[in-house]
C-alpha cells in the first residue's frame, strides 16, 4: 500500500506574500519613478548650480547644444 505525503501549506511563497502583506500598501512601479526622476532632476540642477551652468531642459535648448557640438566637430575637420 502506498502512502501520500501531506500537502505543505506553508512554503517560501506564503512567506513572501505575509512579509509583502506586513509592508502594506506600497505606491504604483509609475509613482516610484517619477519619484527617482524628481530626486535625479534636482541633483542635477543643483550640480549646475554649484558648476555655474543651467540644465537644459527644452528641446530647442538641447538641440541648439547638439548643433554647437556638430558644428565645432566639423569645424575641425574630422
Amino acid at each position: 500500500m502506498t502512502q501520500t505525503l501531506p500537502r505543505p501549506w506553508d512554503g517560501i511563497i506564503d512567506d513572501i506574500e505575509r512579509e509583502d502583506d506586513r509592508r502594506g500598501y506600497e505606491p504604483e512601479s509609475l509613482a516610484g519613478f517619477h519619484a527617482l526622476i524628481r530626486h535625479l532632476t534636482a541633483d542635477g540642477d543643483d550640480r549646475a548650480a554649484r558648476a555655474g551652468r543651467v540644465a537644459r531642459r527644452t528641446r530647442q535648448q538641447m538641440e541648439h547644444l547638439t548643433q554647437a557640438a556638430e558644428a565645432g566637430i566639423a569645424g575641425e575637420g574630422r
